[in-house]
């Protein structure tokens, strides 16, 4: 989102007059196969931060510097100051993680029955994989290509890597 009026339907905010920003953000749980190959491709795109972090405290991290926060969204508005609703903090994301990882525990475990193959594929999922956040800090590249999210773009050609 780059530069899109504040009465925007889907993408506005902040009152009349504004113009709105907003990088493209991603988090999800992936393998560790998943989060090497991430961490290469994040690697080959200069304008991407990747921070991700397994059940054991693991961290891979790919252009994101120590205590380096990181503005997601912003406004500009007439008669205000710049507004700057959502950042990423690595230190908090490690917080979340460790709630997000206590799920996988205390909600999804509880749905099978011990030594099941559907509590045994969880158990696995909990402690080997990575809880991943990436960032595509070039916000306004989004519609000089065919992809209104050249990021999912990026996203997708990993998963098809490991399909062929």
């Amino acid at each position: 989102v780059d530069g899109v009026p504040s009465n925007h339907p889907a993408f506005g905010w902040g009152g009349k007059g504004g113009r709105v920003y907003q990088k493209g953000y991603v988090e999800c749980f992936v393998s560790p196969d998943k989060a090497n190959r991430l961490t290469r491709m994040v690697t080959s795109h200069p304008n991407m931060n990747l921070y991700a972090v397994n059940y054991s405290g693991q961290e891979l991290r790919v252009g994101v510097e120590e205590g380096g926060v990181t503005a997601l969204t912003w406004g500009v508005f007439p008669n205000r100051e710049i507004l700057q609703p959502t950042i990423f903090d690595p230190d908090t994301f490690l917080v979340w993680a460790e709630e997000a990882f206590s799920l996988w525990s205390s909600m999804w475990l509880n749905l099978y029955d011990y030594e099941s193959e559907s509590y045994e594929l969880v158990e696995k999922i909990r402690d080997t994989y990575y809880l991943v956040a990436i960032i595509d800090n070039d916000f306004t590249s989004g519609g000089k290509d065919r992809s209104t999210f050249p990021l999912l773009d990026s996203l997708f050609k990993v998963g098809k890597e490991s399909s062929s």
